[in-house]
């Protein structure tokens, strides 16, 4: 599925008066099929709206959402949730489902109101549970798992849709570093396997480049740029939408090329630690 954003803009209403446009320049990108994006920006910039608007939560008040040509406005909400699954930031349920009655959720496009979900739509659900590792945990109250393993149930319920994009607002926030790394192997596992479209809302500049082919970096009143990971992840743009200034470092380990930004500022200064250094073998 292409997915096409042309134009757009947002802003809130407040007493029937438009206040300023959220993004200082028109939000335009592409994105194929298989294909992954990280929008990255500080905190107020924007990003989660971003998701809202293109996925249509929210009425970009300007431009368009279009799938494969057409524009979202142009597509039933129950078709629309067929080929896009949204995922949003992991919180502990009010309700104790279990895992495999939240999955199934996610079935909502394709049961109509009266009916009671189907052995079909079980077999969705754990075959989803099983594709992001934690079917073992089918039966488990979404009250009794970690906040990984809620944040790969979400994914599992998006995916239990046969969608062709996943959108997922900032799915490795609050983890600890080992359930962060799955739940980046899983994003790229889909796109490189199934094909599935990923936009990721992240805070985390190396994330995109472990994960992402293309970069939308935006901030607030400070514009947005759009390209491929390597045009638009420099250590210039960081220290203009970010204020910091990075240090990107790319070296090679075995067949495995790594890239990644040190921020400058946790340095340690290279006389000193020497000095420690020979203190310490004193």
């Amino acid at each position: 599925m292409k997915l096409e954003v042309r134009n757009a803009n947002f802003h809130y209403r407040k007493k029937r008066k438009a206040l300023a446009d959220l993004y200082a320049h028109e939000v335009n990108f592409t994105l194929q099929p298989g294909e992954i994006l990280s929008i990255l920006g500080p905190n107020g910039a924007g990003k989660t709206t971003m998701l809202k608007c293109i996925t249509g939560l929210l009425d970009w008040t300007e431009g368009e959402t279009l799938i494969d040509g057409r524009s979202l406005t142009d597509l039933k909400r129950n078709d629309l949730w067929k080929h896009i699954g949204y995922i949003p930031q992991a919180q502990k349920m009010t309700f104790g489902y279990t895992l495999i009655e939240m999955v199934i959720m996610g079935r909502a496009p394709y049961i109509s109101t009266l009916r009671q979900p189907s052995e079909e739509d079980e077999r969705a659900a754990l075959y989803a549970l099983e594709t992001v590792g934690i079917r073992h945990l089918a039966d488990k109250s979404s009250n009794e798992v970690s906040g990984g393993e809620l944040q790969l149930a979400l994914i599992a319920r998006a995916l239990v849709a046969d969608p062709k994009l996943l959108i997922l607002d900032e799915p490795e926030s609050h983890l600890d570093i080992q359930k962060q790394i799955v739940i980046l192997q899983v994003i790229r596992k889909l796109a490189e396997e199934r094909g599935i479209s990923c936009i990721i809302n992240t805070h985390y500049p190396n994330h995109a480049f472990y994960l992402a082919d293309k970069v939308l970096m935006t901030g607030k009143d400070k514009g947005l740029v759009f390209g491929t990971t390597k045009e638009v992840m420099t250590e210039a743009r960081m220290k203009h939408f970010f204020g910091i200034e990075l240090k990107k470092i790319i070296f090679e380990e075995d067949d495995l090329l790594l890239e990644t930004m040190v921020p400058k500022a946790l340095g340690l200064n290279r006389t000193l630690s020497n000095c420690q250094f020979n203190n310490f073998a004193d």
